[in-house]
């Protein structure tokens, strides 16, 4: 059986392969997000920013003004038309009930049109002015509190809400000093006060706030995507005029570079597809509409098509030009399908030719280190990684394996169905090995630089500690709370709204080194603590059912006992390195920081609970009620301080989401913890009363 096992893992590894060779057709790279990434991947990361899903739903199709699910397809059509054909499309989600309540938007949807959407925020009398009055706290007392405001000056531009937005706090309102002439807002002028602002009661909202930031951010990227005929005109207009004054080519040329320059113009070409690389910098790529844009030929004193502004050959970048043009205008035909286009297949060949002198070369290098262009391999195993639920997959595989092995627990091990499950669960810890090295294939790193990729990384963890224990124990409950965990997470993982997409690893993370043995090591210690609290959990469970500690729950104990002195041991280590990388990096060893206030109460809580049972202050419930308490403390390091408290140097993990999920966790633990408590001092007092 074990022999089938590795045959058929060894059979779908090879379809992998086979199918990341294969590649597919849109491999090309597209700069998004500070990464370049295959435009198929691209385009479903773009759909889910507003729309929450890597494909238009079937009921969407409509509203969308496509026949087709894809997302790539949808984007092309974007990118040509502009948003005001899809300005009806329900493209943005938005499941805050606070945030839908302020807009009196309809509460049993979830998405909504831009047009719904501008005139709520914008337009309409009775929600606009609550919208802006809340934005303008928020956002001024964020600018006031921030490192950059040193001079403590109360009047602050709102660059983030609008540019151009000045305000400033008078007795307990906030003032608007200078508002900007072209605003959302047609009501928002110099003068405009807002009442009642405390920055006390901005904290309390904050989450709404964030929610309305982000979709006001949301809203103005989308309303700046102007289609393929939308660059151009402004300057073609002052190039007529200029000739008209009679000026000659070279102060034409100056006034031109001055009111126009070709820098700018190239940056404000597209908001879509940036899959031309700028000789000018190489941080910069260019939309594909920049292949249109004309510049004033001071010999002929008449328009001609722009040179070659890319890193490609003259005559690479004369074949991409020639095949975006035609491409965009059979594309402009609503019976040709993009996929069956044939100029669509000239392009992807010319931009996959243009690219192949940079694939794999350093595009930045600085203190010896350097960051490289993804090879073709690399943006074909992205494509591929966005095609299929892999997560979904594996919830699927380790609820399955932990029901078998739940239900077949009483079979002798050399039971040919016994070694079916654990085979069936070795192949499942096999796919999430591959996903994890496939994340680090395409990204160059160790995944776990965020939330998202710790809670892939914490479950196999803790079944690569459950295969470990068995070997060494041979309990039957190892297996299953391993599989019972991977399971919760991954479902977790599935029901929040975590970024899951492939991003660069963030600054103060771009250690290799550190990155591998600081952090490896104290999200590992999750992994192996989540471990021990679900075999807690059924060494409590088993004391709640029983009443009495039972034979096998004594053999728990032994393993919830290893499993405290391998987290603990992987979390003070972990934490100390931890500070020496912060002396590195920060100028200081230790700040009490939340984060580091947090590992070190938790390191601490084990610490005790491990010495109290070596010590004989506490028996086998003690340990199982420890291991279970223990991992609360861990799952506010983990979870709390990045998504509730939201504030230290440890930044880089911060987010939102999830509140709901983890007080429903924290008050069925105190709930189970507390059953259990009473169970075991109920049991005490009995047997006190029986003795006397």
């Amino acid at each position: 059986m074990k022999t089938k096992s590795v045959f058929w893992a060894l059979i779908c590894l090879t379809a992998i392969c086979v199918n990341i060779v294969n590649g597919s057709e849109q491999d090309f790279p597209v700069l998004y997000k500070g990464r370049f990434r295959p435009a198929d991947a691209y385009a479903r990361l773009w759909l889910y920013e507003p729309y929450h899903s890597q494909v238009i739903r079937n009921e969407d199709l409509t509203l969308f003004k496509t026949q087709s699910s894809s997302a790539l397809e949808w984007l092309w059509q974007l990118d040509l038309a502009g948003h005001i054909p899809y300005d009806s499309a329900p493209l943005f989600w938005i499941t805050s009930a606070d945030l839908k309540q302020l807009a009196h938007l309809d509460p049993l949807k979830n998405r909504f049109s831009y047009l719904e959407l501008t005139h709520s925020l914008y337009h309409d009398p009775a929600t606009s002015q609550a919208i802006l009055n809340r934005l303008i706290a928020y956002h001024y007392w964020n600018a006031l509190s921030e490192a950059s405001n040193r001079g403590q000056s109360e009047k602050l531009e709102l660059n983030q809400l609008l540019p151009g937005l000045w305000v400033q706090q008078s007795n307990e309102r906030l003032l608007v000093t200078a508002a900007p002439s072209q605003s959302p807002w047609p009501f928002l002028k110099t003068g405009y006060t807002i009442d009642h602002a405390s920055q006390q009661e901005t904290s309390k909202n904050r989450k709404l706030a964030d929610a309305l930031s982000h979709l006001i951010q949301d809203l103005r990227q989308f309303s700046q995507i102007e289609g393929a005929n939308g660059k151009g005109e402004a300057f073609k207009i002052q190039v007529s005029q200029l000739q008209m004054l009679a000026l000659s080519p070279k102060q034409i040329e100056a006034s031109l570079e001055k009111e126009y320059p070709l820098l700018n113009r190239l940056k404000n070409a597209g908001m879509l597809f940036k899959a031309l690389p700028s000789r000018y910098n190489g941080n910069d790529w260019f939309s594909l509409h920049a292949l249109k844009l004309q510049v004033y030929d001071r010999q002929s004193n008449s328009l001609k098509p722009i040179g070659n502004f890319t890193l490609y050959s003259n005559e690479e970048f004369e074949a991409i030009r020639q095949a975006y043009l035609a491409f965009e205008k059979e594309l402009s035909n609503p019976n040709t399908a993009y996929k069956k286009n044939h100029s669509y297949q000239e392009l992807v060949s010319a931009l996959k030719k243009g690219y192949e002198q940079l694939a794999g070369t350093p595009f930045q290098e600085a203190a010896g280190k350097a960051l490289y262009y993804p090879t073709f391999n690399q943006l074909k195993a992205e494509s591929w990684y966005y095609h299929y639920s892999w997560i979904k997959l594996l919830i699927a595989l380790y609820a399955l394996s932990c029901l078998l092995l739940i239900c077949l627990s009483k079979l002798p091990p050399s039971s040919w169905f016994k070694k079916g499950v654990i085979g069936l669960l070795l192949a499942t810890f096999a796919l999430h090995t591959v996903i994890l090295l496939w994340r680090c294939y395409i990204l160059n790193r160790p995944p776990v630089s965020n939330m998202f990729e710790t809670v892939i990384y914490v479950p196999w963890v803790a079944v690569l500690s459950a295969l470990t224990l068995t070997v060494l124990r041979r309990n039957p409950f190892v297996l299953p709370a391993a599989s019972l965990a991977s399971m919760l997470l991954l479902i977790l993982l599935e029901l929040t709204d975590l970024n899951h997409s492939l991003d660069q690893v963030q600054a103060v993370l771009d250690s290799q080194f550190w990155l591998l043995i600081h952090v490896l090591m104290v999200v590992g210690s999750y992994g192996v603590f989540i471990l021990g609290s679900i075999l807690g959990h059924f060494y409590l469970g088993s004391y709640l059912y029983h009443r009495a500690q039972t034979k096998q729950a004594a053999l728990l104990a032994q393993l919830i006992l290893q499993t405290l002195y391998v987290g603990t041991a992987l979390l003070i280590t972990g934490t100390i390195l931890g500070g020496i990388w912060a002396a590195e990096s920060w100028g200081r060893f230790w700040d009490w920081d939340p984060k580091e206030s947090w590992a070190f109460i938790s390191s601490c809580l084990y610490l005790i609970w491990i010495h109290a049972y070596r010590f004989h202050r506490i028996g086998n419930f003690g340990l199982a009620f420890g291991a279970v308490s223990g991992f609360l403390a861990i799952s506010f390091t983990w979870y709390g301080v990045n998504y509730i408290l939201g504030t230290g140097l440890h930044s880089y993990g911060f987010g939102s989401g999830g509140e709901g999920y983890y007080y429903a966790y924290l008050l069925a633990e105190a709930l189970f913890l507390a059953a259990a408590l009473w169970v075991y001092r109920s049991g005490r007092a009995s047997s006190q009363r029986l003795s006397t």
